[in-house]
């Protein structure tokens, strides 16, 4: 089956916080980027002339653009199944005749109930908090719906897990060189350092998990530089929510 092409970039919330603060420069170069990607070109070659910030801006959201452009491709190639099965041509058999008509309105009613699904799918891509919130409200309905629901859920975890481990650890790392922090860099995303930054998501949102993170790096105190402060942060310590708190409200944050 052919390759459907991007015709458009979805910009999701929690992106914005890595762009806020940008110069226009910035932002041209990796809009510049971005696009290059949607005509075809090579992501190496694209990544070897981009330099931070705007690297890891652009492996954050082309990733996810990667991630949209594979559902959109399952959703085109049911549909084509699905329109390839009803445009068949069958044998003009005149004994078939009723057969065939029967078998026809049962195609019809299959049809229906595919673009039902597939204009589900395409809630997916728009929002897919929208419908993991659904699934949970609906959990008392039938076993089909809240059997949707746990796959939309286990997608979102699945995006979230590959995107802290891909993007997010690559960037708190970064951020220890920009900020020429004594914070230390993390090697590993464990599963329970995802598990504490995904309920820190759950209940503030991405963005603040990202605003509270360049406080930490920009406080002198929690990178031990503080009069006769001897303590430095780490992302453990941030991820428990009275830090976390603590953090994002400013009460370490010297601009």
């Amino acid at each position: 089956m052919s390759t459907a092409k991007v015709k458009s970039i979805i910009l999701y919330s929690d992106q914005l916080a890595l762009i806020r603060g940008y110069t226009f420069e910035q932002l041209g170069k990796l809009l510049s980027a971005l696009i290059r990607t949607i005509d075809g070109e090579d992501k190496e070659a694209i990544e070897r002339s981009l330099q931070e910030p705007e690297l890891t801006a652009y492996r954050f959201i082309s990733l996810q653009v990667k991630i949209d452009k594979e559902k959109y491709q399952q959703i085109r190639d049911r549909r084509m199944a699905a329109a390839n099965k009803r445009w068949t041509k069958k044998k003009p058999d005149a004994n078939a005749f009723f057969a065939m008509h029967n078998e026809n309105e049962n195609e019809n009613e299959n049809e229906n109930e595919n673009e039902n699904e597939n204009e589900n799918e395409n809630e997916n891509v728009i929002n897919k908090d929208s419908l993991v919130d659904l699934g949970r409200r609906d959990s008392s309905s039938s076993p089909e719906i809240r059997d949707s629901a746990n796959v939309a859920e286990e997608e979102e975890e699945d995006n979230f897990s590959k995107l802290m481990k891909e993007n997010f650890l690559p960037w708190w790392n970064q951020l220890v060189k920009d900020y020429d922090s004594n914070i230390k860099p993390m090697i590993y995303m464990t599963k329970n350092r995802i598990e504490l930054a995904r309920k820190i998501c759950d209940t503030y949102g991405k963005d603040d998990l990202f605003k509270a993170c360049r406080k930490a790096f920009a406080s002198p105190f929690l990178n031990g530089r503080g009069k006769d402060a001897k303590f430095i942060a780490t992302f453990d310590w941030m991820m428990d929510e009275k830090n976390f708190l603590n953090v994002l409200e400013g009460n370490f944050y010297t601009k």
